[in-house]
């Protein structure tokens, strides 16, 4: 069995909502907005779950590895929401969501660019994302938390830079 990825289930967010422990977590995944203490109902409003493609990423268990959201905004494929398991992180799964995510975007628009916003201080994000081809952008015109984020974006048809010759 390979990594999956599939489209969300309704059940992925009863998992999903063990990953985030505090406030703090919550907001770096789903920004200043997203409330917490959550319920179930609160979870998937906030997540905006009908306003976005949502993900589920398997490793070749079938565990759940991580989730990511797809949608369009400032006229760029957008990923949003995009976590790993907390037990599997600094492995690779988000390079693996992405690259997969990215895929989708590509199949499902025909927009040129996939973008992407990141708290400043999620370093460990911010290197992953620069790995694969993303660049900080101007930022997006009414677009929040301008000071606290960087809008980054790649090219859906980057050709990634191998490390070896």
């Amino acid at each position: 069995m390979s990594w999956e990825l599939d489209v969300a289930s309704e059940r992925d967010i009863d998992e999903l909502m063990t990953w985030f422990a505090d406030a703090h977590s919550v907001d770096i995944w789903g920004g200043p907005a997203f409330r917490y203490p959550f319920d179930r109902t609160s979870f998937r409003e906030d997540c905006r779950w009908l306003e976005f493609s949502s993900y589920s990423l398997r490793n070749p268990d079938g565990e759940l590895a991580a989730f990511g959201q797809l949608g369009s905004r400032f006229e760029r494929s957008h990923l949003a929401r995009l976590v790993t398991h907390p037990d599997m992180r600094g492995q690779g799964v988000g390079r693996k969501l992405l690259e997969r995510m990215i895929i989708v975007a590509q199949s499902e628009s025909e927009l040129k660019e996939v973008a992407l916003f990141v708290y400043k201080h999620n370093e460990p994000a911010c290197r992953c994302y620069r790995s694969m081809g993303f660049d900080i952008q101007d930022y997006p015109d009414g677009a929040p938390l301008r000071d606290e984020c960087y809008y980054m974006a790649r090219p859906v048809d980057y050709k990634q830079r191998s490390l070896t010759p």
